[in-house]
């Protein structure tokens, strides 16, 4: 599931995120796929993105998704909303050709197993299949992985701003939300942020979730949510170097792997699977430098290292 973390200080933008890729095999069991997995990327000279959730659409990777965006768009130059837009946009219409793939590979799958009179639906990311089975009406709800985008850079003017993106909702009902304007301090991650959680609310969000809380009398959980939320720790952005946000989101990525090597869920929750790990690619954005990567993973063999990025594209062959 991988984690993402972009942390805004007065200095700029801290873009963060690891390298584990983890699928689901015939048999339903959870896989490590790959330890060296991309999820920061560049967009242009201000503007960079860190991604989690569904890692391949129309049999290509998010990052290789990524750099077809930066080819059919001229990024440069545009305000951060602009990008952004553009970026939903993209994502969104690949995101329902799989979907629509998705669901005629659910319908084949129940025709094998004998099902008949078989109707599907898709409503943001859960395909509804309704059928029968040895006469009687079923229906069966499959849920697939969504897509998380954290966007952040500076406009022309210098002006810096954070968006988050969440593939399928819809644009103007959480598809697209800012989360920092002209460079308000705070930090925003997606992902598994369970241990993130924890660490800075100092508590689990299954709490909010759990039936006790839900069932009490309104004021009652109320006041306990606030309670709750009153744990959380005081963290001082605003005094916060460069190399202070980076060694919190490297302390957030390394207690978030442990952790979740040693456990398996919660007793509210048992059962879960590690999703973080492998090298963390750290970048920065700037008024005056614009985006600077800090730390990323080259390709090596026993030897001098590559860049893949860093080499020039070949010639298009229609040029």
């Amino acid at each position: 599931m991988s984690l993402a973390i972009i942390t805004t200080t007065n200095e700029g933008n801290i873009l963060a995120a690891d390298s584990m890729e983890t699928y689901r095999n015939a048999l339903g069991d959870t896989r490590e796929g790959s330890m060296t997995r991309m999820k920061l990327f560049q967009l242009s000279s201000r503007v960079g993105a860190v991604s989690c959730g569904l890692a391949f659409l129309d049999n290509k990777n998010i990052h290789q998704q990524m750099m077809m965006f930066k080819k059919e768009h001229k990024l440069e130059g545009l305000p951060v909303a602009d990008v952004v837009d553009k970026l939903y946009d993209f994502f969104y219409a690949k995101y329902q050709d799989y979907l629509k793939k998705a669901a005629e590979r659910k319908v084949k799958s129940l025709e094998k197993r004998g099902k008949t009179d078989i109707q599907t639906s898709v409503e943001l990311e859960v395909i509804t299949a309704n059928f029968k089975e040895n006469g009687k009406a079923k229906e069966k709800k499959y849920y697939m992985p969504i897509i998380e985008i954290l966007i952040a850079g500076h406009d022309p003017d210098g002006t810096n701003h954070v968006y988050k993106i969440v593939i399928p909702d819809p644009k103007e009902k959480n598809g697209i939300v800012e989360k920092s304007k002209e460079g308000q301090p705070g930090a925003t991650w997606i992902g598994q942020t369970e241990v993130l959680v924890r660490i800075i609310r100092g508590w689990s969000p299954q709490i909010k979730r759990s039936k006790h809380i839900k069932e009490m009398p309104d004021k009652a959980r109320d006041e306990l949510l606030k309670h709750i939320d009153d744990q959380e720790s005081l963290v001082n952005l605003v005094s916060m170097t460069f190399q202070d946000a980076i060694e919190v989101a490297e302390l957030a990525f390394k207690t978030t792997e442990s952790i979740q090597r040693m456990t398996d869920g919660t007793w509210q929750l048992p059962g879960a699977s590690p999703g973080v790990g492998g090298p963390v690619d750290v970048a920065i954005i700037t008024p005056e430098k614009g985006f600077v990567w800090i730390k990323k993973k080259k390709l090596i063999v026993e030897g001098p290292d590559i860049d893949l990025d860093a080499l020039p594209d070949l010639p298009s062959a229609n040029a």
